[in-house]
């Protein structure tokens, strides 16, 4: 089975329902509320892929994108080298997915290429979804449509798990491809819209609780990278740890100091990736401050 096949049979679903939907909102008088939100999210669009801090500096040093199955690949290949593993790759999959291991081998082991999937969430712009990750990378507009295989998953791919098998039916009518993205978030939204503030939108569209997910089974490389997000809370704390550590503050042999060094470090070798490579440093203050 074929993921971004059903992404392209469910176009005429998705269209008969936004035309529905479309409709109703012209009926109530409240269709310039509705078009300059669609309008927003075709206009916006991209992919993002949150990051811990090391993830990001590896993707930046390795120069492309990896997901967990190459990564465990890669490195039971570099153990090998020197010595033998009594751990296989499945199992080291299973340690590093942990709760979310037969959910997620389920739902990539149902379709063709699933070892390929690499996973983002659609993004209009912010922070995207933190819980994964500090860091948001967003990829450009241009190489997110310039993907062959591109699918958008109204909810978390997992949700569609029921125990040890794949609900093929729903998934099939919550599943778009990028001509018809914008009518996905459209249906997913259509009791918010009304409700929400323009400047709010964003991080509604995209936020650790509510999300579109999208997956491909292209590259995503550096030279892909649009720009880094990252909060301006966060930002400032690893000014604070320089500032300590200008005043000598830290100590070598506290742990907690340790860590802070350790953040204080990996942060330096990210701005200096990022700067040699032209990619932007987005800082995204949350409070409006």
């Amino acid at each position: 089975m074929n993921i971004f096949d059903m992404a392209n049979q469910n176009l005429d679903s998705l269209k008969t329902r936004y035309k529905s939907l479309k409709e109703k909102y012209e009926d109530q008088d409240d269709f310039g509320i509705f078009s300059n939100f669609v309008k927003l999210v075709k206009d916006k669009w991209t992919i993002s892929i949150n990051m811990r801090q090391g993830v990001l500096n590896n993707f930046l040093i390795a120069g492309k994108y990896k997901n967990v199955y190459e990564v465990k690949k890669e490195q039971g290949g570099e153990l090998r080298k020197v010595r033998k593993s009594e751990i296989s790759e499945e199992q080291a999959v299973k340690k590093h997915l942990k709760g979310y291991y037969k959910s997620r081998v389920t739902f990539d082991r149902t379709f063709e290429d699933g070892a390929k999937f690499k996973y983002g969430a659609l993004n209009i712009g912010g922070l995207g979804l933190k819980n994964h990750g500090d860091y948001c990378v967003v990829i450009k507009r241009e190489q997110s449509e310039d993907y062959t295989s591109l699918a958008f998953v109204k909810e978390d791919s997992l949700n569609y798990v029921e125990e040890d098998h794949l609900n093929i039916e729903r998934l099939s009518q919550d599943i778009a491809n990028r001509e018809c993205v914008h009518t996905l978030v459209a249906l997913k939204h259509e009791n918010d819209i009304e409700e929400i503030p323009t400047d709010e939108l964003a991080s509604m569209i995209c936020c650790n609780e509510c999300y579109v997910e999208a997956i491909t089974t292209g590259d995503i490389l550096n030279k892909h990278i649009g720009s880094v997000r990252m909060s301006k809370n966060e930002y400032r704390l690893y000014y604070d740890y320089l500032y300590e550590n200008f005043l000598s503050e830290l100590s070598p042999s506290e742990l907690s100091d340790i860590v802070k060094r350790h953040r204080l470090e990996d942060f330096r070798n990210m701005q200096e990736l990022l700067t040699k490579q032209g990619i932007e440093l987005e800082v995204i203050d949350e409070n409006g401050d």
